[in-house]
């Protein structure tokens, strides 16, 4: 918005100044005019003193002397001199200073303000400042206060749907920037001002970086381990080094002395909150912060115990051997800060709690009372949570130490040790027994959160210079988000959080986030009634949208948070589920899936907080995850469901402009439209099919995967005119390439690439013992290459750590990149088999039923019998690839074992081919290559498969009526002579019941028909 007014004459004096001192008193007295009067602020952007600020900026970078000779013979030099006396800055730094602080000033003004500077060049060129090896800290303060000011208003601007704006985060965490921040966050606490850069990047890094690109950048670049750094100062000042830590301080990795310890001003939650984002979802990320310098030097790895001189004794032959009596004179660094911590019941497999305490292990192996984690996918699970961990045979120390901060700290601090702590054991980097402790140390804590009426126990503190928010509002939003996390999928933890009152905090909170908002908002008052909007003003001098109120912000953060807490709580309980129902909060629930509307209001200060005001992306994605828990339930998708209008939303989120949205929605639509679901017909009668099945040529894999999986549901039962809709919306042709891709040598041709580019120290195992597809990450470090690794270049004295101090060496670099690789690989891979695995179902739930044989003619003569035959074929086909760049000596090609998925899938089309009319039965049985490929998982290691073999056999083997017996009369000949009496011989003793009795019932049919 620009005004009709004349601009002012220091405007004149800023475009074309007389010199520098004349500038920077002109900067002065404009940041003065300005600073609190954001009407002010609207008319000075009109003017045009965005590419003004812009291009005193850009001056110093230019290192413009233009004024030089001004300066040392102007009328100006004698105040200019006084004030640089008392600054301490040049004059070049002066007026940049002003400026600077003008634009944070600004950026204050709200998110309207945001847009001129964001359409200018001013964050390149604060940030290439800063990345200026000549950049004082007089300067780099300033600007870490403006960038933050910045980032604090980002997620106020956006109209509609709130979606992540990364143009800020796209040029800090760049390559060309990336290492600045690198180098403020490795200094030490020399000063306040250093202090507080430090806390100022942490907290960029803690309020933008959401993108996985931004994350890996950040621990390839050292700022993870400039950050791990800061953690170890703190360990330091506190006095929780592992004691005999101080003697290993040069081992391989260490940083060669103890770091400086932190001041007690200095904030540690900025630092735990930036670690926590950076790592979390990556078992890489997580791996490479615990192998810090920092943390290894203040947390070394297994010390081992030390011993009394005369407690060591020597032997006749040489050899020596400890007293009876020898004490060590410290423990294992892994138990060092156990002891700072309360013994707590032990839960055993009963899910009751036993008078054993924690710290005292039963006699008992371990390994059973090891708790069977099960994932509720309501959030995206990282693919390493499907590993075994070895977390209990090495537990890092900081597991402890966060715990005990979480129980000794309060406020933001508490919270972010929870939240770091959670991150690492939901990761794999806790021992089991952490679990009991979680349940009664941690979990009370995060529930006592939840109180209406919770404050901080300390001092306020921000971890970000915004004032925006009330610490004890920043604590609020999140807390909920932790308990989540920590709670997902662990079932006991779900009970101690359910029996402390979670749910009915909870519910109550997420009706309170309707209620109507009490806050004084204003528009930006005018002298003059109408402001007008030059046609051709340009994006710098114009005022971007009013956005939104850092209240509403909040309590659609809040609510999220509370959604995503809700859906953690209920993924495998039906009587939690009942709980949240009888907390009368379903209609808020689906309140809270309905999205903003397209077109938004002209002023949102009208905001009233109803429903009808909708809900940005993130809160719309927490609806869809409760809303999918809920409907786990048949009785609450029978009631509670139905009665509150859950399908309505839905039909309109799955046709949302988000991508993300789309499949939140689709996953609930999944649960929606199973047989049992009085909604069924509805979403059928809605015309979804069209979208669902549009949906599935997607080039987004996961919202392929989750259609496919809702046309599975749709097709099971459904009368013959709805599979041949699908079928043909699907389209004949793109189902014969789904059903024909292999998808197991995608990973073999990577492992071929990975090999050939000299990375075969990082395996991907191969099929394990029971027939699974273990791609998994398996670094095998090599000692003596690892010694070396890990020493420092240079020898740094004690007193100063530097930059290259956190710079991560070459071989953990590339640890790091190729975990990142090998993540996305597995992770496409597993897609890849997803998608196949749910297009078989999908054909295994069109050709059953009363009018299968007719959909089975369908499908032969749409997507043609041969090609149909020759894909089932193929898939259980074995294979071998080649392995490239193998020494002559070893194998060059290796078995690559089918999917088990994809096997059961495959065979249970089999089965309902085998289980149509006779004339199916001759197609499959005289086929060339499928039953004889079927013979060799007679004896697969997983129960499914075998059992369907067996089925398979039945089938083939069973006689519909008189007129099919000289047709089962040949078909079992056929199998007799293929061998398969000797594969059903050798399952009569098979481990699983159900597999014999089906294995009788088998070689009775064919030895009937065959000896007819």
């Amino acid at each position: 918005m620009t005004r009709a007014t004349t601009p002012p004459p220091l405007l004149l004096q800023l475009q074309s100044p007389e010199s520098l001192s004349s500038q920077t008193a002109g900067l002065r007295a404009l940041k003065n005019d300005i600073i609190g009067h954001d009407h002010r602020k609207e008319a000075w952007i009109g003017w045009g003193i965005v590419p003004v600020l812009s291009h005193v900026l850009a001056s110093r970078l230019s290192g413009d002397k233009r004024f030089a000779e001004l300066e040392l013979n102007g009328a100006g030099a004698g105040a200019t001199q006084q004030g640089l006396q008392r600054t301490g800055r040049t004059v070049e730094d002066e007026a940049c200073v002003q400026a600077i602080i003008i634009v944070g000033s600004l950026a204050q003004g709200g998110p309207s303000f945001l847009s001129p500077i964001l359409s200018s060049e001013i964050v390149s060129i604060l940030l290439r400042i800063l990345s200026s090896p000549d950049c004082p800290l007089s300067l780099s303060l300033p600007i870490l206060r403006t960038l933050n000011a910045i980032a604090d208003r980002l997620p106020l601007q956006s109209q509609t749907q709130w979606r992540k704006d990364t143009r800020l985060a796209d040029l800090l965490f760049s390559r060309e920037h990336i290492d600045s921040l690198a180098r403020i966050l490795a200094q030490d606490y020399t000063s306040p001002s250093a202090q507080a850069s430090i806390e100022l990047v942490a907290a960029l890094v803690g309020n933008l970086c959401t993108e996985e690109t931004h994350k890996a950048t950040l621990s390839a670049s050292g700022v993870l381990d400039a950050l791990a750094g800061k953690v170890a100062s703190f360990v330091v000042a506190q006095g929780f080094v592992v004691p005999g830590a101080e003697e290993h301080v040069d081992a391989p990795g260490a940083l060669g002395a103890l770091p400086a310890p932190a001041p007690p001003s200095a904030k540690l939650a900025p630092i735990l909150r930036a670690i926590s984002v950076i790592v979390e979802h990556s078992k890489g990320r997580a791996e490479h912060f615990l192998s810090s310098p920092g943390i290894l030097t203040v947390f070394p790895k297994q010390l081992p115990p030390e011993f009394a001189p005369q407690d060591i004794k020597k032997a006749p032959w040489g050899l020596t051997y400890l007293s009876g009596s020898a004490v060590p004179r410290h423990g294992s660094g892994q138990n060092a800060l156990d002891g700072l911590l309360p013994s707590v019941p032990v839960a055993q497999q009963t899910g009751k709690p036993s008078t054993s305490a924690a710290n005292f292990p039963p006699l008992a192996s371990t390994t059973s009372h090891h708790h069977h984690r099960r994932h509720s996918h309501s959030y995206p699970t990282p693919f390493s949570l499907l590993e075994d961990s070895s977390a209990d045979d090495d537990e890092d120390v900081i597991v402890p130490w966060l715990l005990y901060i979480v129980r000794a700290e309060t406020g933001m601090l508490r919270l972010m040790a929870a939240r770091l702590l959670t991150v690492l054991h939901r990761l794999g980097f806790t021992k089991k027994h952490r679990v009991s402790m979680f349940s009664y140390l941690l979990i009370p804590i995060l529930i006592r959160m939840l109180d209406k009426d919770y404050e901080m126990d300390g001092p306020e503190e921000t971890d970000s210079c915004s004032g925006l928010l009330s610490a004890t509002q920043q604590l609020k939003a999140e807390a909920p988000a932790v308990l989540a996390t920590l709670v997902i999928d662990d079932q006991e933890l779900q009970k101690h959080a359910v029996d402390g009152g979670a749910i009915k905090r909870l519910s109550q909170l997420l009706k309170e986030s309707y209620n109507p908002i009490q806050e004084n908002t204003r528009s930006i008052w005018h002298a003059d009634a109408s402001p007008t909007l030059a046609a051709d003003a340009l994006p710098q001098c114009t005022l971007g949208p009013p956005g939104y109120s850092p209240v509403v912000c909040h309590i659609m953060r809040y609510r999220e948070n509370i959604l995503k807490a809700l859906a953690a709580l209920v993924p495998f309980k039906d009587e939690y589920r009942k709980a949240v129902c009888e907390n009368g909060v379903v209609p808020y629930i689906i309140d809270s899936l309905k999205p903003r509307p397209s077109d938004p209001p002209a002023d949102t200060t009208t905001w009233k907080n109803t429903a009808a005001d909708g809900n940005p992306t993130p809160t719309l994605l927490a609806a869809c995850g409760a809303a999918r828990m809920l409907t786990r339930s048949v009785s609450i998708l029978r009631t509670s469901l139905i009665d509150a209008g859950v399908a309505s939303p839905l039909f309109v989120l799955i046709k949302h402009p988000d991508i993300e949205v789309q499949i939140a929605a689709t996953s609930v639509i999944c649960n929606l439209v199973l047989d049992f679901s009085p909604m069924k017909e509805a979403i059928i009668s809605a015309d979804i099919l069209p979208t669902l099945c549009e949906h599935a040529h997607s080039p987004d894999t996961k919202l392929r995967i989750e259609s496919l999986w809702a046309l599975k549901h749709v097709a099971y039962s459904s009368a013959n005119d709805v599979k041949i809709k699908i079928i043909d919306a699907l389209e004949p042709q793109w189902l014969k390439q789904i059903i024909m891709q292999d998808p197991t040598r995608a990973a073999l041709f990577r492992r071929d690439e990975m090999e050939s580019a000299g990375t075969a120290a990082l395996g991907m195992g191969t099929a394990n013992s029971a027939g699974e597809q273990v791609d998994l990450l398996n670094p095998m470090e090599d000692v003596q290459d690892a010694e070396d690794d890990f020493k420092m270049s240079d020898t740094m004295p004690s007193s100063k750590m530097s930059l290259e101090m956190f710079l991560p060496d070459v071989r953990r670099r590339r640890k790091l990149v190729m975990i990142g690789d090998l993540d996305q690989t597995t992770q496409a891979r597993q897609d890849d088999i997803a998608v196949q695995e749910q297009t078989f179902d999908l054909l295994r739930n069109l050709i059953c039923g009363t009018g299968a044989p007719e959909m089975i003619d369908y499908l032969f003569k749409t997507i043609g019998q041969d090609a149909l035959l020759d894909a089932l074929a193929n898939k259980l086909r074995p294979r071998s690839i080649h392995l490239a760049h193998r020494p002559l000596a070893s194998s060059s090609s290796r078995l690559l074992q089918v999917p088990p998925e994809i096997l059961v899938s495959v065979t249970y089309v089999i089965i309902h081919l085998a289980a149509s009319v006779p004339r199916h039965r001759k197609l499959l049985v005289a086929h060339d290559d499928l039953l004889r490929n079927l013979l060799g998982y007679f004896n697969h290691p997983q129960r499914d498969v075998r059992a369907n073999c067996v089925w398979v056999m039945i089938n083939l083997a069973h006689e519909d009526d008189q007129t099919d017996r000289p047709g089962c009369r040949d078909r079992s000949l056929r199998l007799k002579s293929l061998g398969v009496m000797d594969r059903l011989a050798a399952l009569e003793d098979d481990a699983d019941l159900d597999v014999r009795e089906r294995t009788k019932t088998a070689i009775h049919l064919l030895n009937l028909h065959a000896a007819s």
